[in-house]
């Protein structure tokens, strides 16, 4: 660790989906010295795409489902703790955000971000082996695949077949930049069955370059400031205090651990960082707020003997939902063949059997949550405040009414065995499913929006386009804390896209 003191040309932190893709790009240029530092551990993380790592490798948050004051449940939040973050320990759904989530970014004073100007950086990330075409990348260095229709377990078959009864068309490629709505195959970053993280994709190819180093085990806790200039990092490792000096630090600790960072080094609400004892260096309201997240609602059931196959891949297929005014509001997840992972909530109840679930997952998000310090030097408050719009409430009752009628018509019933705590009386009387979508509904680990960007001056704003602390030298933010809204997909693809567009700026 002694080569990591001193003073580098870039010092990032965090080297989840968009750190590292950030530092593998930026390494690149032979004449700059970059630093990655991780507080987790570097190596791979076992596991495959069929087998989300949900102890181990991940960050051991716990956040409100509601308001921390609320007398609400509390949910793990196990977002990615390892060289990789969560792009290491997830489902590898290779979904990108859709055109209309950035067109929104660009309305809301951030023209840069508009669609057409972000589809070149989706293109130039992946390597789709399926799709080809000028919205489709070829060689970039995510592997992007999909199952084959006859790869499809019963189970997928009887989803498909539910969906275009339920006037879902057929949607062979939802990457398609005009697919706002449709039931098809899940793309997915994996090859030869095993998950490929941007910890393989990007920095794999770098490791040997004298450009880069990478530091896990590595907790910042702060930036350093010289007045309004970001001069360095304040970190721990193996107990020992380090200082590490930087032209420029770039924040990519994701949308829980970004904010932490900023308020625990004065970058946040002036008047929340006062009563914690934080002497304030810019004061951001935004810093924390307009945390969004997918809230999602599953039916869990067991499936009967001949509809699952040993071996089959748990992410197979979803259909895409469109509401009233054609914009993309629902995603319906089949989920196969789940056994020996660590449901929240389901374990007791699954008890080491196979079973299956359908996610009813709410893609345009109204409620709003928060990440705050509770002390100086504590661990982050993580406040989802999900289905605290009405609204959202509404449109989950939706999606799971759509649930119930796949499961229980004329394609999935006969594959179903049983079906969990859901009842046909609860799904069709409304006050009894607007209280059961209240007390299940769950996160999908999807954060982001924590640190928007948006023009100076505006609350909620945190960064400008450039992705640069407003207000601030020398100090900027590439994850999904940016993001002004949660995009209509998992935040996996595009949080790297963040860090190939942000690498582009710094050449």
């Amino acid at each position: 660790m002694d080569t990591v003191e001193g003073h580098w040309d870039e010092v990032i932190v965090g080297a989840g989906s968009a750190g590292a893709a950030l530092a593998g790009r930026l390494s690149e240029d032979p004449a700059r010295r970059v630093l990655l530092l991780e507080a987790g551990p570097d190596g791979r993380v076992p596991g495959s795409p069929d087998n989300p790592v949900l102890s181990g490798a991940n960050w051991d948050h716990s956040a409100h489902i509601g308001r921390e004051g609320d007398a609400g449940r509390r949910y793990p939040y196990a977002v990615g703790r390892a060289v990789g973050g969560s792009s290491a320990v997830n489902g590898a759904l290779a979904l990108r955000g859709l055109a209309s989530d950035f067109d929104a970014w660009a309305a809301s004073g951030n023209p840069d971000w508009s669609w057409d100007r972000v589809l070149p950086y989706f293109v130039r990330l992946e390597a789709d082996a399926d799709v080809k075409g000028p919205a489709h990348g070829a060689d970039g260095p995510v592997p992007v695949r999909r199952l084959s229709e006859d790869a499809f377990g019963p189970l997928s078959h009887g989803f498909l077949a539910a969906c275009r009864d339920l006037g879902l068309p057929a949607a062979a490629d939802l990457n398609d930049p005009g697919c706002t709505a449709g039931a098809g195959p899940i793309p997915r970053n994996e090859a030869d069955g095993r998950r490929v993280s941007t910890a393989e994709a990007y920095l794999a190819p770098a490791r040997g370059r004298a450009s880069l180093t990478v530091a896990a085990d590595c907790r910042v806790h702060r930036v350093l400031f010289d007045g309004s200039t970001a001069v360095g990092v304040e970190a721990v490792r193996d107990g020992r205090p380090l200082r590490i000096g930087a032209d420029r630090v770039t924040l990519s600790a994701g949308a829980v651990g970004t904010p932490a960072i900023l308020l625990r080094s004065g970058v946040g609400p002036a008047g929340d960082l006062g009563r914690l004892g934080i002497r304030p260096v810019a004061d951001l309201p935004g810093v924390g707020a307009n945390l969004s997240e997918h809230p999602l609602v599953a039916l869990w059931g067991l499936p009967a003997p001949e509809a699952v196959r040993p071996g089959e891949a748990m992410h197979q297929v979803l259909a895409r939902v469109a509401g009233p005014d054609g914009v993309p509001e629902l995603n319906l997840t089949l989920v196969n063949a789940v056994g020996g992972l660590d449901v929240p909530g389901m374990a007791g109840v699954l008890r080491g059997r196979t079973a299956f679930s359908l996610h009813a997952s709410l893609l345009t998000p109204r409620s709003r949550g928060r990440v705050r310090l509770a002390a100086p030097d504590g661990p982050p408050v993580i406040e989802l405040g999900l289905a605290s719009d009405p609204r959202d409430v509404e449109r989950l009752m939706a999606g799971v009414r759509m649930l119930w009628s796949a499961v229980a018509g004329a394609h999935l019933a006969p594959l179903t065995e049983r079906l969990f705590l859901w009842t046909e009386r609860t799904v069709r009387d409304d006050d009894l499913l607007r209280r059961a979508v209240t007390r299940f509904v769950c996160p999908s680990w999807h954060p982001a929006g924590t640190a928007a960007m948006g023009p100076a001056g505006r609350p909620e704003a945190v960064v400008d386009e450039r992705l640069r602390v407003h207000g601030l030298g020398g100090l900027r933010v590439v994850d999904a804390s940016v993001m002004p809204v949660v995009p209509a997909a998992p935040v996996n693809l595009s949080a790297i896209m963040l860090g190939e567009r942000a690498a582009s700026w710094s050449r």
